[in-house]
Parts: structure tokens; C-alpha cells; sequence
């Protein structure tokens, strides 16, 4: 792993260090691009133990520009944001990719009415209908033309898990998108911290789970690795090296990335 856009900030409120202590670890590493993508700020989630508030945006952006500075010409440093996708929001969208580099979605909310009301986390989606749904907010988010990539698509299996014809239904929907619009799908190293959960199948990883990404690659749709760090230490350590050997036994590469806007 050499590049790697999809790298959290303490502002959140779940990770440590700051935009300095990615770029320093990065450049040891020998990393060619470090994106810092934090969870981005929206009044409209109220969940502010997970993202960081409307008045840290500036403040994070100035950091993330005071470690480009610092790193000279040792790594390429962009600015973005993790965000959830609601339709009827583009002035949210465009104001947020005017400020940063890049942004990468994250549904980790669902609602029934594509609104911000009763809102239902991405993690514990448990019925047929709600995986479909999440399929829905995937399909437009995809379509809407604002991310650069797609964080872990295959989120919905951490809380329906059994692999059945509607999760492989999902799939299928998910990866016909992200055919279509030439989309980059994120195979999320993260996911390999949060260990192995029973099945009918036996021991799964709730992601990234392998059925979704050999559905991927029959598709040839575009994907890339990243570490989704939340430490420092977690920019590259054993656990992104054993996600990048089984990333490549499904016969997965990374896609060049050249938009950033």
C-alpha cells in the first residue's frame, strides 16, 4: 500500500492523532498519497460523539493544510470528507467538495423516506428490507456524481449476515451501479479489526465479506484498498497487510485515482 485516501482525525471523536501524525507515519511508510478524510460535519445527524461539528470544518481543513506544508514535496496531501449520501441536499454537497479535495461516501444511516428522519445505522440493518433500502441510498449516492469513492459497500452485512439471495440481490444492484457510472468501490481494511461472527457458513468477517467482492470482480468494477485508519498506527500495520493479501487472492488491484474534485 502506497496511497491510501481514506484516513480519520481526532476531530470525530473516535480517532487519535492529528492530520500531522497521519502525514508524519505516512512519509516513514514511504507512502505516495495520504487523503484525510474524517467523518464530515451535518446538524442534521445528531450523533456528534462519531463526527466532528460545523464549527471544526475550518479548522480541520487548516490542519490538514498546515501538514501538506510541512511535508514538502515528501507526499502529496488531500483534503476530503466521509459522507452519507441523502437526496435534495446538493448545496450541502457542493459547499463541502468547494472546501476539500475530494469526498468518499459512507452510508452508515438508512431512512425509510430517503429523509433524516428515524434514522437507522448502516451496522445493524437486519431485515430484507432494510439491506434493500441501503442498496437504494447506494444506487443514488453512486449516481449523484459527488464521491470519489465508495467506503465499504458491503456495510449492510454487518448486522444481516447470512450470505442469501437477497444479500447477494444487493450485490448485484450495488455493483451494476458502480459498473455503469465507472465508480470505485472501497474494499475497507477496517473491517478486519472488528474479527470474525458466526454463520451458518461458519466463521465470516462482516466486512469486507468475500461473497460481495468475487460478485465485484465478476463485474469488473473499479476498487481500491484503503486502511480507514483511526490511529496513526493503524495506517499500515499487520491487519491492513493481511486485508491486502486477501484483496489480492480475489484477484482485486487498485484502480489509478485521479479525480479529486
Amino acid at each position: 500500500m502506497i496511497e491510501n485516501y481514506h484516513t480519520h482525525h481526532n476531530f470525530c471523536g473516535h480517532a487519535e492523532g492529528n492530520a500531522w501524525d497521519y502525514v508524519e507515519e505516512a512519509i516513514k511508510l514511504g507512502f505516495s498519497v495520504l487523503g484525510i478524510s474524517d467523518h464530515a460535519p451535518n446538524k442534521l445527524i445528531n450523533d456528534w460523539g462519531v463526527r466532528m461539528k460545523e464549527s471544526q470544518l475550518d479548522e480541520y481543513l487548516a490542519d490538514i493544510e498546515s501538514a501538506r506544508k510541512k511535508a514538502g514535496k515528501k507526499i502529496t496531501v488531500l483534503s476530503g470528507l466521509e459522507v452519507e449520501y441523502f437526496p435534495n441536499n446538493e448545496e450541502y454537497y457542493a459547499r463541502l467538495k468547494k472546501k476539500t479535495d475530494y469526498l468518499i461516501h459512507g452510508q452508515h444511516y438508512i431512512t425509510e423516506d430517503f429523509s433524516y428522519n428515524n434514522l437507522k445505522s448502516g451496522f445493524g440493518l437486519k431485515t430484507k428490507e432494510d439491506i434493500f433500502k441501503y442498496s437504494e441510498f447506494l444506487v443514488q449516492a453512486i449516481e449523484s456524481g459527488h464521491f470519489l469513492m465508495f467506503a465499504h459497500p458491503d456495510l449492510y452485512m454487518t448486522g444481516y449476515r447470512e450470505w442469501d439471495k437477497n444479500a447477494e440481490e444487493v450485490a448485484h444492484i450495488i455493483c451494476r451501479a458502480a459498473k455503469k457510472e465507472n465508480a470505485i468501490l472501497e474494499f475497507n481494511s477496517n473491517g478486519f479489526r472488528r474479527g470474525l461472527q458466526k454463520t451458518k457458513d461458519g466463521l465470516k468477517r462482516n466486512y469486507p465479506r468475500e461473497e460481495f467482492w468475487k460478485i465485484v470482480k465478476s463485474y469488473g468494477v473499479r476498487t481500491f484498498i484503503n486502511s480507514d485508519c483511526h490511529t496513526p498506527e493503524f495506517l499500515y500495520d499487520h491487519v491492513i497487510r493481511e486485508a491486502e493479501e486477501v484483496y489480492k487472492e480475489l484477484g482485486l488491484k487498485n484502480t489509478t485515482v485521479t479525480k479529486t474534485k
